[in-house]
């Protein structure tokens, strides 16, 4: 089932621009600064219909796409607080995404939020109808424009990270890198799109209602040229680009550990996973803009790409 087209899906605002929002203009297109006047343009199955299984009820409330409305009270808090007092919700980083032909910055926002009843000041981060809150003792460095992210190796010895510079790229492998761009900068082009690509292998419980079983961004990928089946820089890179991480450091030491790594990244170099399916989980989408890496229990080994 489609989107109905007066409500727009589009993230595009200009020619190589994305917005974070769930549309660049028409109904969807609200910011914390200019909330949608009313809880219906929270009800995804209404507004978002495209996200989900053909087995859900599409008559039934899915609160940001949560069957359980509780589960979403803190966005329910932080959207009715940017209602009721103008500039209540503060940024911490808004800004746009940007695509050129060998860097692609991911479209993400962070707003200040205290979690209710807990009194835990915060972020509520978004992007294209996904959300996750985070504690600001976690993630001290939001309003830098950086995110500190978390990844177990269980007792793994060695965590395996692809290193490269772009512009050192032999000719085959930038050609790679560029559709690799590409494709990533055309699925952020729609939130449906978005959405459905960064919830296609994450097969849980409380993600049963999303079409999230459907491994879509593969297909798109190899659609556009990227051999993933073959040993090669375009296999690597999309391995790195489907490795999970966690805003949340117990998830990394301690549900994942007790071998783990830290990595600062820019916050857009980030895919984020919407909070229900739990892990507080994110994705990096170019490798090469790591900053940093800390190991905690184990080493680090960077891997070169593959020359064809």
């Amino acid at each position: 089932m489609s989107t109905p087209a007066r409500l727009s899906t589009s993230t595009v605002v200009d020619s190589n621009g994305l917005v974070p929002w769930l549309a660049a203009a028409g109904p969807l297109a609200y910011t914390p600064a200019k909330p949608p006047p009313r809880d219906y343009f929270f009800q995804y199955t209404w507004v978002l219909p495209g996200i989900f299984s053909p087995e859900v009820n599409l008559r039934r409330h899915r609160y940001f796409g949560s069957p359980l409305k509780d589960n979403a009270r803190f966005l329910f808090d932080f959207w009715t607080d940017a209602r009721r007092e103008p500039g209540a919700a503060a940024p911490l980083y808004d800004k746009p995404g940007r695509v050129s032909k060998d860097e692609l910055h991911t479209p993400l926002a962070a707003y200040h939020h205290i979690r209710k009843p807990i009194r835990i000041a915060g972020a509520v981060l978004m992007q294209h109808g996904s959300y996750q809150w985070v504690p600001a003792e976690d993630q001290p460095h939001l309003a830098e424009g950086e995110v500190l992210l978390y990844r177990g190796l269980g007792d793994a010895p060695v965590f395996r990270q692809l290193r490269f510079r772009s512009a050192d790229l032999s000719a085959p492998n930038f050609e790679v890198w560029r559709r690799y761009i590409v494709l990533q900068a055309d699925m952020l082009s729609d939130s449906v799109r978005s959405f459905n690509t960064i919830h296609d292998r994450i097969k849980r419980c409380e993600t049963g209602g999303l079409l999230d079983g459907t491994w879509l961004a593969d297909t798109l990928a190899q659609r556009a040229g990227l051999e993933l089946e073959a040993p090669g820089f375009a296999q690597d890179l999309w391995a790195s680009a489907q490795q999970s991480y966690s805003l949340d450091p117990e998830i990394g030491s301690g549900k994942f550990g007790p071998r783990y790594v830290r990595v600062r990244t820019p916050l857009n170099n980030l895919r984020i996973i919407t909070f229900f399916a739990g892990e507080s989980e994110v994705r990096i989408v170019d490798p090469s803009r790591i900053l940093d890496v800390q190991t905690f229990g184990c080493e680090v080994q960077f891997i070169p790409p593959v020359e064809p």
